[in-house]
């Protein structure tokens, strides 16, 4: 067994000749502390789960049966602390193996002396993983004290035993007395079991598997790595490595960061957060730079000695006055390094079970020096890129500083052009101005001189409109006066008929009146006299006729008031009796032409009473 062998070797390491008893003794003696030392250094883990472990073994001290022994270390994950790669019932293959499980056996009760006899006392043996396969119903015929046949047994790891096989089996006077295959009862033994007195050095015997004994299984995978997923700050992690046994874990080669890796899927499986540098996506580590910054070493000083798998831009030891210094290792799930706060920031934590590294064999040291070379040409194609990068930042920079140049003078060029253009332009525009403004003052004074030109037109124009106007109105004056002229004289002509014809009809009227009421005139006397009781006639005139004379006035205006008084109470302004006459009547007709048309007849009251009284004498 490849671990088994490489302790053998590091306990070994002293020792100048393997061939020599002493140093042999030494190397045992050695091998036996250290078995002590860490069943007793992870006895707090265990001790509940009454058993004693170290990083390759565990001893159980509950009794069962063979087969039960075999099942609970093929079953059982956890003793205090993970196994993650199994375990099963102890194979034995080299006395190397034989005495680190006899050493186990002794310290898991403390190596205390053996109870009762020999093969009784079920605490005097513990169960290996060793049985008989075949030939186990019956001894051979003519066997003798010993029934051996390697051909029958074979270890729980699948390992036939053959006549060059290790084994250990119980002697007496050097002679072995077992396996014997003792019947009872037509049961035989088929399970090994080894013995647990200091002296005989953990021999073998053969046993019926229905026996109570305790059981040693033995580790699949070495128990190096234990990832705690509780969240501490650096030191807390370091101290509660310590508290439980383990050593703070260290990383000594990429073999032992793949290892550590798988650790960690142990404890989290694939999963990580999303956020890259989220807390619980690292887990600390037993490293830090506090003696020297910069320079990375172990807990216990022990330096750093293969090329460390740093996270992109890591480390880069930044430091700020709330947090302190990055001076802490912290380890992702997918095996990056960084630097961290690890006084505040709080973490998982990995301890280790043994303080040495994992026993590296060929196929590791391969691999481990693979990783060397490609980090070195990783190393030597950085710093070729590095100095290549250095390079051409210095060329560009020295173009760059060319083309500053070249580009101040062509910004120098064109700052003079274009001052050399604005100058000019100005130039031009002022010309432009000044041409301008004077082509604008030519045409302002031709407009100015024909605007006073178009006015003293129009004033003359109009000075001979207003003359032509005054002109053809004073004509139309005079000949308005002259149509009024005419008018009136035309009127009074007519008035003047008028009254003619009227005197000339009142004539012809009063005549005819007098012819018709020449007889009648005592008849009327009488007519009038009984119509009107007051036998006045001129009583008769002014009832019948209020519109006649002064009594007309004094009926309608009761005040008596004249015709003069009338026409001021009508008129306001106090208009006589002829201006009130053309305002009624805008031809100008006096009185007389007024009553002619009042009464269109023109008669007098007389004449008018005898028209509307025709019969009445």
């Amino acid at each position: 067994m490849k671990v088994l062998a490489a302790i053998a070797m590091i306990l070994a390491l002293s020792s100048a000749d393997d061939s020599s008893e002493d140093n042999n003794r030494d190397l045992w003696r050695g091998m036996e502390r250290n078995v002590a030392g860490q069943l007793n250094r992870l006895q707090k883990l265990t001790q509940p789960h009454n058993c004693a472990a170290s990083c390759h073994f565990s001893v159980h001290l509950d009794l069962v049966d063979y087969e039960t022994a075999k099942k609970n270390c093929e079953e059982a994950k956890y003793i205090g602390f993970p196994t993650p790669g199994g375990r099963r019932l102890m194979s034995v293959h080299s006395e190397l193996e034989n005495r680190l499980a006899w050493y186990a056996f002794r310290y898991a009760y403390n190596d205390v002396p053996l109870k009762g006899k020999r093969y009784e006392e079920a605490t005097n043996w513990a169960w290996i993983g060793l049985e008989k396969k075949t030939n186990t119903e019956t001894r051979p015929n003519g066997s003798g004290k010993v029934v051996w046949n390697p051909n029958d047994w074979q270890w729980v790891d699948g390992v036939k035993m053959t006549p060059s096989s290790y084994t250990n089996w119980l002697t007496k006077h050097d002679e072995e007395v077992q396996p014997d295959m003792r019947p009872v009862e037509g049961a035989h033994q088929t399970a090994a079991r080894i013995y647990r007195r200091p002296s005989r050095g953990g021999v073998w015997d053969d046993t019926f598997k229905n026996k109570l004994h305790p059981y040693i299984c033995q580790f699949n995978l070495p128990v190096h790595y234990v990832v705690y997923p509780e969240l501490k700050t650096w030191q807390e992690a370091k101290t509660s490595c310590e508290e439980r046994g383990f050593y703070f874990a260290k990383i000594r080669n990429i073999v032992e960061n793949d290892l550590f890796k798988k650790a960690v899927q142990v404890a989290y499986g694939e999963d990580r957060y999303e956020k890259k540098f989220h807390h619980e996506n690292w887990i600390w580590i037993g490293a830090t730079d506090l003696d020297e910054s910069g320079t990375f070493k172990f807990y216990d000083g022990e330096e750093i000695k293969f090329r460390i798998p740093w996270a992109k831009k890591q480390h880069d030891n930044k430091t700020t006055r709330k947090r302190g210094s990055q001076d802490y290792v912290a380890v992702s799930r997918w095996g990056e390094w960084d630097d961290s706060y690890g006084l505040h920031w709080k973490r998982p934590f990995a301890c280790q079970c043994s303080p040495q590294g994992i026993a590296l064999d060929r196929e590791m040291e391969k691999i481990n020096e693979e990783w060397e070379n490609r980090e070195k040409i990783k190393e030597a194609e950085k710093e070729r890129k590095r100095k290549e990068k250095e390079a051409n930042r210095e060329e560009r920079k020295k173009k760059k500083a060319e083309r500053k140049a070249r580009k101040e003078q062509r910004q120098k060029d064109r700052a003079a052009k274009k001052e050399d253009r604005k100058q000019a332009k100005k130039d031009r525009k002022e010309q432009k101005a000044a041409k301008k403004e004077a082509k604008a003052e030519k045409k302002q004074a031709k407009k100015d001189a024909k605007e006073a030109k178009k006015e003293a037109k129009a004033a003359k124009k109009d000075a001979k409109t207003e003359k032509k106007a005054a002109k053809k109105e004073a004509k139309a004056e005079k000949k308005q006066a002259k149509k009024d002229a005419k008018e009136a004289k035309k009127e009074v002509k007519a008035a003047k008929t008028e009254k003619k014809a009227a005197k000339k009809e009142a004539k012809a009227a009063k005549k005819e009146a007098r012819q018709q009421n020449k007889g009648k005139r005592s008849e009327i006397s009488s007519v009038e006299k009984r119509q009107w009781t007051s036998g006045i006639g001129e009583e008769l005139e002014k009832r019948q006729w209020p519109t006649i004379g002064e009594e007309l006035e004094k009926r309608q205006w009761p005040e008596a008031i004249n015709g003069e008084e009338l026409e001021k109470r009508q008129w306001p302004d106090g208009v006589n009796g002829e201006e009130l006459e053309k305002r009624q009547w805008p031809d100008g007709v006096n009185g007389e032409e007024l009553e002619k048309r009042q009464w269109s007849l023109g008669v007098k009251g007389e004449q008018l009473r005898k028209r509307q009284w025709p019969q009445f004498d």
